[in-house]
């Protein structure tokens, strides 16, 4: 018979619930569980956060955008690139694996009867592969490409200008700065998209490239950006410093930027998280583990008579130990697994509801979203674990403090 776990069972059962350490093993219990719940959430939060707020910039931009400086400093392409097929050569010479895409920016008036606002016309190539684009269309899919005719506003402008999908819209263009009158042109809108960043919403519009190539005068090679996304994102660094080094780019006036510079704002904000998330974890981790040593503490004093007797007839420090041991590991476990079935439910509800919902405004997304992922939690319980049994390890220390007079004549 395994006796300590006898004993641990009999002062478990036992039916004196207003003894101190009862009392103090409920907190200990409720402590384990806060301390695992919130740090799961946050973890998961902070993940899903990260990760919902890269796939939108991701699908809203390539991993690398080849233009001109002037492009790069304005911010829009809208000059040309020159001898674009010797740098697109060049480009793809560096890997098989580069998808590459053509676009052009330009500046344009959006208009109604009561009012106008300046946007970017974004005009993408007949290959640009407009259904990355799918997740923030509003109650439809893109299938087909654009035609000469067709855009895809964001909601925030459509609300603006009191429009809907099928509704024709006029766009002026000014080719150049001594134009006085500018060109107009009528277009249907094909799609509503709603990205939730409102600097991409509030400015842009997007159409197919050969709208602008006909209004521009522009041939149909003519492009002003270069979008280059790779299979491999842990090579993309590596990658934009072999394109910058492409004599073409020198030699024609190009630059190269990462998604990450383009963002620069955004993604150094949400890299913040990961800071967050260890200051969580590490604080609720310690809250729990201490109130488990002083549940353990308390509960050793409270019997430190019995630990006497038990040592007095014969009872040796490991079988001691491992009583209390046995407590420990019942709070911790009593502690995580409800924490663990709780955070998988709440998790899997607000990622289906979205019960909380967040400011677009603020975070770019509408709603928290939970990234669920068996090794972070799997992780997070282990070194809980393990940094509980080392604590517990040295407070049992104190159980051999005790000689076994001194404890029998304890009050």
């Amino acid at each position: 018979m395994n006796f300590p776990f006898f004993i641990f069972k009999k002062l478990n059962s036992s039916n004196d619930k207003s003894n101190i350490s009862s009392r103090i093993i409920k907190i200990a219990i409720i402590s384990v569980f806060l301390g695992v719940f919130i740090s799961l959430c946050s973890i998961s939060i902070g993940k899903g956060l990260q990760i919902s707020i890269k796939d939108k910039l991701y699908s809203l931009s390539a991993d690398l955008v080849v233009t001109t400086y002037e492009n790069n400093i304005r911010g829009v392409g809208t000059e040309k690139i020159n001898n674009l097929n010797k740098v697109d050569h060049e480009i793809r010479s560096l890997s098989p694996d580069l998808k590459i895409e053509y676009i052009i920016e330009k500046p344009t008036l959006i208009s109604n009867d009561s009012s106008f606002e300046s946007m970017i016309f974004k005009g993408v190539s007949n290959e640009y592969n407009l259904q990355k684009l799918n997740k923030f269309i509003n109650n439809s899919e893109i299938k087909n490409k654009l035609s000469n005719d067709e855009i895809i506003v964001s909601e925030l402008t459509a609300s603006k200008f009191d429009l809907k999908q099928g509704d024709e819209v006029i766009l002026f263009f000014q080719i150049n700065n001594k134009q006085i009158i500018p060109n107009v042109r009528s277009y249907s809108i094909k799609y509503i998209f709603d990205t939730d960043f409102p600097d991409f919403d509030n400015n842009y519009v997007i159409g197919n490239a050969s709208s602008l190539q006909s209004i521009f005068k522009w041939g149909v090679n003519d492009y002003s950006v270069i979008e280059i996304s790779n299979k491999n994102s842990d090579k993309i660094d590596d990658l934009e410093r072999s394109i910058s080094k492409l004599k073409s780019l020198e030699q024609n006036n190009l630059t190269v930027k990462s998604i990450k510079s383009k963002y620069e704002n955004i993604f150094s904000w949400i890299s913040i998280f990961d800071y967050n998330i260890i200051v969580i974890i590490v604080l609720m981790l310690m809250v729990a583990i201490v109130s488990l040593i002083i549940s353990i503490f308390t509960l050793i004093f409270e019997r430190v008579k019995m630990v006497g007797i038990m040592t007095s007839v014969g009872a040796n420090e490991s079988s001691i130990r491992k009583i209390f041991i046995y407590q420990g590991i019942n709070i911790i476990f009593k502690g995580m697994i409800p924490a663990n079935i709780i955070f998988l439910i709440l998790s899997i509800l607000q990622n289906k509801l979205k019960i909380i919902k967040l400011n677009p405004n603020d975070y770019y997304i509408d709603s928290i979203q939970f990234f669920i992922e068996p090794v972070y939690i799997l992780l997070l319980n282990f070194i809980f674990i393990l940094i509980a049994i080392i604590a517990l390890l040295f407070t049992f220390v104190s159980v051999s403090k005790f000689t076994p007079i001194i404890n029998i004549n304890s009050q």
